[in-house]
């Protein structure tokens, strides 16, 4: 099965100490990829939490070397079975943030998220590299803020906050279909509508299962050799 982005609640925000997404029901064997922009910002690190089955939330990569001051964080969650009508919340420390959930299918199962990055610019309409692919048919995930308060869009596929008590916008990012080829730059568009920003981003790669082909078993009939597929 590819690796694809279905059904997910969308982007919440405002200036509340705890923002929760609307309910969902991700499916069993499902990947859930928190987002959380200005997350606990300049406060102490707490992971997502959700309703229904508590799962284990694993911090994949924020926009700077230090997770407890980062504005961006990249959270995953292994959902082994499906549930029904569960929600999913982060904290913030400063009273403000925003939250974006993915559910994502066909992901590896061991090991779902491959290669990461973060950085910076000053670019308004800005086209970064979050990372190099590291297996063929990946999909790319990034959350972005700015500090000059642009209003924000981008030509990938992505989500805005710009109000509801938010002083930093941001936008949560991902691209529109999966990677092809190893070794392939992933870019992600953030374009605040002026010619100078001030960005700050962070990108993980989820990365697909490996679908083992079916064995071919051959039998060597007199001077013939005859090849089958085993079902």
């Amino acid at each position: 099965m590819a690796l694809a982005i279905g059904t997910s609640p969308s982007l919440v925000s405002g200036s509340g100490e705890t923002q929760t997404t609307a309910s969902f029901s991700p499916p069993a064997d499902s990947l859930l990829v928190a987002v959380a922009m200005l997350y606990d910002y300049e406060g102490g690190g707490r992971s997502p939490t959700n309703t229904g089955t508590p799962l284990t939330w694993t911090l994949q990569e924020s926009d700077d070397t230090t997770p407890a001051t980062s504005g961006v964080r990249i959270y995953t969650a292994i959902n082994a079975a499906a549930q029904s009508g569960i929600t999913v919340s982060a904290q913030f420390s400063n009273g403000r943030g925003a939250l974006k959930v993915y559910v994502i299918t066909g992901h590896d199962r061991v090991t779902p998220v491959g290669n990461t990055g973060f950085g910076t610019t000053s670019t308004g309409n800005a086209t970064v590299t979050g990372y190099s692919s590291t297996r063929d048919g990946s999909r790319g995930i990034c959350g972005a803020i700015d500090f000059d308060l642009g209003s924000l869009s981008s030509s990938d596929v992505a989500e805005a906050f710009t109000s509801g008590g938010i002083a930093i916008p941001g936008l949560a990012i991902s691209k529109a279909s999966n990677t092809t080829g190893v070794s392939t730059n992933v870019t992600f568009n953030m374009n605040n509508g002026s010619g100078s920003a001030d960005w700050a981003w962070a990108a993980v790669e989820i990365i697909p299962e490996i679908v083992n082909p079916r064995p071919v078993h051959i039998v060597q009939v007199g001077q013939a050799v005859m090849r089958s597929t085993l079902i």
